[in-house]
C-alpha cells in the first residue's frame, strides 16, 4: 500500500475544484492561475466539500504504482494554483553574471545589432528597427559564466525570471516541473565545483569543500 496516495490533500484557500464526471480528470483554479490535470490510468479522485479536502483512489492493485505519483502531482498542482513556486540561483565565480534580454525569431538582440553594425556601419539601429518592426520580442537570458562567448536561454513559457543582482536571478512560475528543469538547465552550464566553490548554486546550498592538491 502507498502511504503517500491514501493521505487526504487539503484544499489549500481560494482555489476552486471542479471534477470530471467520472471522477477520473480534476481541473483546479486559484490566484496563480489553473491547470487541467488529465486522467491517469486507473486513478480517481474523491472530493470532500465539507472539510475541503481530496483523495486520490486507486481500485485495481495493478495500477497502485501511480497511486503515490498521482497523489504528489495533484499537490504539486494546488500548491503552484495558490502559491506558486519559487527558485532563487546565484552565480558564485570571477565575472560570472547574468541579465535579461531579447530575442528576435529566436536571435538574440545583441547578435543581430553585431551583425548589423558589421553590414550598416553607425546608422544600424535605423535598418535593425525597420526589420523588427511588428515582430514579437521574445524574453531572454543572458549568462556569462567565464567562456569565450555568452549564453542565451530562452525562457519557457510559464516561467518569470527577476535579476535583482548581477550574480542572482529568481524564477518564478506555477508549475513546479518546468521551473526545477529550466533551473537544472540553467545549473548545467557550470555545476558546483567543490575545490573552489565557484558554479551556480541554489540559494542556502553548500557544497562540501575539498582540499586541492600540494
Amino acid at each position: 500500500m502507498s502511504y503517500i496516495g491514501r493521505l487526504p490533500i487539503k484544499i489549500p484557500s481560494g482555489v476552486s475544484i471542479t471534477l470530471s464526471e467520472n471522477n477520473t480528470s480534476i481541473s483546479i483554479e486559484g490566484s496563480h492561475g489553473s491547470k487541467k490535470i488529465s486522467p491517469i490510468q486507473g486513478i480517481s479522485y474523491k472530493y470532500l466539500k465539507d472539510s475541503q479536502q481530496i483523495f486520490v483512489q486507486t481500485k485495481s492493485p495493478k495500477f497502485k504504482n501511480f497511486w503515490g505519483l498521482a497523489r504528489t502531482l495533484l499537490s504539486n498542482h494546488l500548491q503552484g494554483v495558490s502559491r506558486g513556486f519559487r527558485l532563487t540561483l546565484n552565480l558564485v565565480g570571477v565575472g560570472y553574471k547574468v541579465q535579461l534580454g531579447h530575442s528576435v525569431e529566436g536571435q538574440p538582440l545583441p547578435i543581430l545589432e553585431a551583425k548589423y553594425k558589421e553590414k550598416y556601419g553607425e546608422n544600424f539601429k535605423v535598418h535593425l528597427d525597420q526589420d523588427i518592426e511588428g515582430k514579437e520580442l521574445i524574453q531572454n537570458l543572458i549568462l556569462k559564466l567565464g567562456f569565450s562567448h555568452e549564453i542565451y536561454l530562452e525562457i519557457p513559457e510559464g516561467v518569470s525570471v527577476i535579476c535583482p543582482h548581477y550574480s542572482t536571478l529568481t524564477l518564478a512560475g506555477n508549475q513546479k516541473d518546468i521551473l526545477s528543469q529550466f533551473a537544472a538547465q540553467i545549473r548545467s552550464y557550470r555545476l558546483p565545483e567543490p575545490y573552489k566553490g565557484k558554479g551556480i548554486l541554489f540559494k542556502d546550498e553548500s557544497i562540501r569543500r575539498k582540499q586541492g592538491k600540494n
